[in-house]
C-alpha cells in the first residue's frame, strides 16, 4: 500500500513539474499544465548573441555577521571543550586574512 502511494506521489510530482519527468506521458501532462510564458523581445531571435549588445548587471554583496555561529562551529569541532585564547586569536587572524583575499 505504501509503495502504491509513493508511486502515485512520485508520478504526480513529475507531471506537475516538481520533479523531472521521466516518461513521455509525464512530459505531456507537464507541458499541458505549464502556462505559456512569453520570452522577452530581445530573446525572440538568437541574433542577440551576435549583436554585441551586452547588458551589465550590478553586483550586490551581502554582509552577514555570523561570528556567533562560527564560534559555535569551532566549539563543536573541539567537542564542546573551550578554545584557548591564543587559538581564538589565531583563528580571528586567519579569518581576517581570508576576507582580504
Amino acid at each position: 500500500m505504501a509503495t502504491d502511494f509513493e508511486k502515485y506521489l512520485s508520478n504526480a510530482l513529475k507531471q506537475y513539474g516538481y520533479l523531472f519527468p521521466e516518461t513521455d506521458s509525464q512530459m505531456a501532462v507537464l507541458e499541458k499544465n505549464l502556462e505559456n510564458i512569453p520570452l522577452p523581445q530581445e530573446f525572440e531571435s538568437p541574433d542577440f548573441v551576435f549583436s554585441g549588445n551586452r547588458k551589465n548587471f550590478k553586483t550586490i554583496k551581502f554582509s552577514i555577521d555570523n561570528t556567533e555561529g562560527e564560534y559555535n562551529w569551532a566549539i563543536a569541532a573541539r567537542e564542546g571543550k573551550e578554545i584557548p585564547d591564543d587559538m581564538l586569536a589565531e583563528m580571528q587572524k586567519d579569518k581576517e586574512n581570508a576576507r582580504k583575499n
